[in-house]
């Protein structure tokens, strides 16, 4: 059962919204070494900052073509760090590595650059993975595509993850789709959706420097529902608290993230 609630790249990939309509796109190196490259649309930034959401979900997409071929992983904590707006920039390029190996753990991480100026950082990330079990032979890592085009006028990420603004504040994401995870509801949502909801308290004037997300249960039932608080703020930062919750119980925890957002003046 466990091979089925985690999976690994299967079918459900042309389904599956996290990777496919964002267009990021990996190529395994030497050994756990992989590199990415997704095009920064209008619709990845916020007040012209980069959102975080989608450099993670780039950066788990660059360490799966390395990891996934050789175990089935949880996805257990996620870290990123913006290193500033990437304004001008028009393709964020994703230099992933293993950092260790254990024996019920995996760690990865990745480095954030201009592709067309590979020595300008952007930022950088880890990812951590509890180990499930070995992969089957047969694996093959599916090329996710270019994603969808910048018309301009895109949805919210949030939105286009099915999560909606919430009556009493917050996001909702009424129901587990394939389009979502299948099984458990994947890692793409769940990031978007707390950083959509760390935003919303944040104010319109903010941008974001750090995300970080703990997944602690496998959301399998919906509703999901994202909410935030402000924990802290001095006159350049906000530390802000997300929390994403199966249905209207809000110790049944799936993911919280703690975001560090900088004021835009």
């Amino acid at each position: 059962m466990e091979s089925q609630v985690y999976g690994i790249w299967t079918q459900t990939v042309a389904e599956l919204m996290s990777y496919r309509y964002l267009g990021c796109r990996s190529v395994l190196g030497a050994d756990f070494e992989a590199r990415g490259e997704m095009t920064l649309r209008s619709d990845m930034r916020h007040q012209g900052s980069l959102l975080a959401a989608p450099v993670a979900i780039a950066m788990l997409d660059t360490a799966g073509i390395a990891v996934d071929r050789h175990w089935q992983l949880a996805l257990t904590h996620i870290d990123v760090h913006l290193s500033g707006t990437a304004s001008g920039v028009a393709r964020l390029g994703v230099l992933g590595s293993m950092t260790r190996q254990a024996r019920s753990q995996v760690f990865t991480e990745a480095t954030f650059v201009d592709v067309d100026q590979p020595d300008t950082v952007l930022g950088f990330g880890t990812a951590d993975w509890a180990v499930i079990d070995s992969t089957p032979s047969g694996f093959e890592y599916i090329d996710p595509g270019h994603g969808v085009e910048d018309t301009g006028s895109l949805p919210p990420l949030a939105s286009a993850y099915d999560a909606y603004p919430r009556a009493g504040g917050g996001l909702v994401i009424d129901e587990l789709t394939p389009r979502l995870g299948g099984f458990v509801l994947h890692h793409g949502p769940i990031l978007v959706t707390l950083e959509a909801a760390a935003l919303e308290v944040a104010g319109a004037a903010a941008r974001v420097e750090e995300l970080s997300v703990r997944i602690v249960k496998a959301g399998k039932q919906g509703p999901f529902i994202a909410t935030a608080t402000v924990l802290s703020e001095t006159a350049d930062v906000r530390l802000v608290r997300a929390d994403l919750h199966q249905g209207a119980d809000a110790v049944n925890l799936i993911a919280t993230a703690t975001v560090r957002l900088g004021r835009i003046r």
